[in-house]
């Protein structure tokens, strides 16, 4: 399968390639988007990819990029900086609506579109524990970010619609993983100051999914008709910060305090269709196992945080 890959040097897009190369039955062509100047010391080890000098702000280097691709993943977004945010939805919004339309050029018979739960700003007053929020929930961003993704999600129903490819979105809540900048890793700082035998303050609270299960749901989609023209959210669970605070300390033997207040419960949110698609959700486990990965990272890298080859 030839597949075009943008944002990877981020945390998906870094464990999705390994993934992709090392874990696959059958060998796969792949083309993937970095810019120039990108710090890509974790990807050397992947020799065989395709490497395209570009951007999205660069419709050149799409077209490259989505040549002869059969699957084309869009996980790239540009945060920044910028002098003003006129610059940030055109290199988002427009670079996206340019990527699209060059992927139709090149007859790309899928697109994989990483979007976000942050889509979502308003709550419908009819959803309850008995009645989670699903993928058919109006969508009415609170956010630019959320906005952002909004509108590229429009581009993409567009060209479904009008059979250019076939589409699946795919909409997680806040990823825990390792980052290739490590201190950069969700969590990090918590984790780092109980290491060290220090106290934290917490507020509020969070829905979390591991980047492991969102890794599968694209390997899941990818190539999947079945698939076409779904949206899935991608959620594990929800955890105060303050127990989550205290799910680190025990997990690491800290002799740290974390004090704080308890947040909200926050809005139900299905993840059934994901199940049923075959995503595994590790639960807490999956965050306790993280937790003990970064601190072992950190005690073998220590202040230096170089990205690494984990």
């Amino acid at each position: 399968m030839n597949i075009a890959l943008t944002g990877i040097t981020g945390m998906v897009g870094s464990h999705l390639i390994k993934k992709i190369v090392e874990e696959s039955d059958s060998p796969h062509n792949i083309r993937a988007l970095i810019r120039e100047g990108s710090v890509v010391e974790h990807l050397k080890t992947f020799e065989d990819v395709d490497f395209i000098i570009g951007g999205l702000e660069d419709r050149e280097s799409l077209a490259k990029l989505v040549q002869d691709a059969e699957v084309l993943v869009h996980l790239a977004h540009f945060p920044g900086p910028v002098q003003t945010l006129d610059e940030l939805i055109k290199v988002n919004v427009n670079g996206s609506f340019d990527l699209l339309e060059e992927a139709k050029k090149a007859k790309v018979k899928q697109v994989i579109f990483m979007s976000s739960c942050t889509v979502f700003g308003e709550v419908l007053p009819t959803v309850d524990k008995e009645h989670p929020m699903d993928e058919n929930h109006p969508v009415w961003p609170s956010s630019l970010y959320g906005s952002i993704k909004s509108s590229i999600e429009g581009f993409c129903h567009y060209y479904h619609k009008s059979r250019a490819f076939d589409l699946t979105i795919l909409r997680p809540v806040t990823m825990y993983g390792v980052r290739p900048q490590l201190d950069k890793s969700e969590w990090f700082q918590t984790i780092d100051y109980l290491a060290t035998n220090y106290n934290v303050d917490v507020k509020g609270s969070t829905k979390y999914v591991s980047v492991g299960s969102v890794v599968q749901a694209i390997q899941k989609v990818m190539g999947n008709a079945e698939a076409s023209g779904k949206t899935y959210h991608l959620v594990d669970g929800h955890i105060h910060n303050m127990d989550l605070g205290k799910l680190i300390a025990d997990s690491i033997d800290s002799f740290g305090e974390v004090e704080g207040v308890m947040g909200e419960d926050g809005v139900p949110m299905s993840s059934q269709a994901a199940t049923e698609l075959g995503v595994e959700f590790p639960g807490q486990e999956g965050i306790v196992k993280y937790i003990k990965l970064i601190h072992k990272l950190q005690g073998e890298y220590g202040g230096e945080r170089n990205i690494q080859n984990w």
